[in-house]
């Protein structure tokens, strides 16, 4: 600890004669024995209006101490007469007396510092004090699913991300009809399949088509929707999956629309910009392993995902269910798979109620009564039924919404 003194030694000092041997005569005497004690000396001249006179006691405990020295704290209790500041060498204020000795010492006044968050108003240092203990946080891997939730429920409302519920008529004027755009799916289907890309490529490159469609007039033709629909397939292959170019390159996507492989990579340019380069969006794939997360896996709960994946990849080719948010789908595929697996279903999921769901799980029993109407739903149900070596028939809507108890 540096103690701060400042010296003049008044005329009754001088005139009262020494510290025990020493008389000191004027300020330097005692200057030097000051730093004997290793006290940083600052001297000024100060008015004669701001020199305090010592009291009674501190010219007795000096007489005292005259020609014994300063033995025993002799000397320490004449500093303490002084008006001195004490700066500890940590750069902290102490807030409190280390010992008695300190605690009954004289004390210079502190400074009241304001409270860095108070701003201005001390009862704010208070309140922070006196406030009830902040509830315990959740553990941080529910915390971190949490966010992830609230970030993809975020991500599939904004305009940017969603294609138009309606733009066949707004943005297409006509020119393209929903058995058109469900042909286009197919074909994008086929591609991917042929390919064996990511899983999850197909569904993200149709809501790129969706998002292209929804801004950009199309002009419709068979090589034109080969084109768009394999340059999304590639571009959504890409981003799902970092090892596709060692399956797909831009002369595959060249070859399968019978164009050179300049407008097949100006194709893909030409959506990344009307998509103004937002390729991340949450797709139905997306919320099905989502919502799926947290229950532990069995072979129930594997059918029961590998069925709803595919009934989110049969709603692709309705262009009804582009009105539908991708959480919504995807409920309804884990509702209804739930209920074709295991016989029964539970409460929808993601927060839905099942009156919610009512449209999109119709629309996927319709798609599914009515197969020859829409291009590519036999086949894909074909597919399916290869590869699981697992028919099924959905049941009527009355049902699905009752669910069997």
């Amino acid at each position: 600890m540096t103690t701060y003194v400042d010296v003049v030694a008044p005329a009754a000092l001088r005139m009262r004669g020494g510290f025990g041997c020493h008389a000191y005569n004027d300020a330097a005497g005692m200057q030097d024995s000051l730093r004997g004690i290793h006290a940083a000396v600052r001297p000024r001249a100060p008015a004669a209006a701001d020199l305090p006179m010592p009291g009674a006691a501190f010219f007795a405990a000096l007489y005292r101490c005259g020609g014994y020295g300063y033995h025993d704290g002799g000397f320490e209790a004449v500093l303490r007469g002084l008006r001195s500041v004490c700066v500890p060498a940590t750069g902290c204020l102490a807030s409190e007396p280390t010992d008695a000795a300190d605690a009954a010492s004289p004390k210079t006044p502190k400074a009241v510092l304001r409270a860095p968050l108070s701003y201005g108003d001390d009862s704010a240092a208070v309140a922070l004090k006196t406030s009830p203990p902040m509830a315990k946080k959740q553990p941080p891997e529910l915390e971190y699913d949490a966010s992830i939730d609230a970030t993809f429920r975020d991500l599939e409302r904004r305009h940017e991300e969603r294609p138009w519920a309606d733009y066949l008529r707004d943005t297409q004027a006509g020119g393209m009809m929903m058995t058109d755009r469900a042909e286009l799916i197919a074909k994008m289907h086929h591609f991917f399949r042929y390919y064996d890309l990511a899983p999850a490529a197909l569904h993200r490159a149709v809501s790129y088509v969706d998002r292209f469609l929804s801004a950009k007039k199309f002009g419709y033709g068979d090589r034109e929707a080969r084109l768009l629909g394999a340059a999304a397939v590639f571009a959504a292959a890409k981003y799902e999956d970092q090892s596709t170019l060692w399956k797909i390159d831009a002369d595959s996507v060249a070859g399968y629309a019978g164009c050179t492989r300049r407008e097949a990579v100006d194709a893909e340019r030409d959506l990344l910009t009307a998509l103004g380069y937002r390729v991340s969006g949450p797709t139905a794939y997306t919320f099905v392993d989502h919502f799926m997360r947290n229950i532990q896996e069995d072979e129930d709960v594997l059918l029961v995902r590998s069925l709803a994946h595919h009934l989110t990849d049969m709603a692709l080719l309705d262009y009804r269910c582009v009105a539908f948010l991708p959480s919504a789908v995807a409920a309804s595929a884990i509702y209804l798979a739930t209920l074709l697996a295991l016989g029964c279903s539970t409460a929808p999921v993601g927060g839905y109620k099942l009156e919610e769901l009512s449209d999109c799980m119709e629309a996927i029993y319709d798609m599914h009564e009515n197969r020859s109407v829409w291009p590519g739903c036999d086949r894909m149900m074909t597919d399916w039924e290869i590869r699981t070596q697992l028919p099924y028939s959905l049941p009527p809507p009355p049902y699905t919404l009752i669910g069997v108890q």
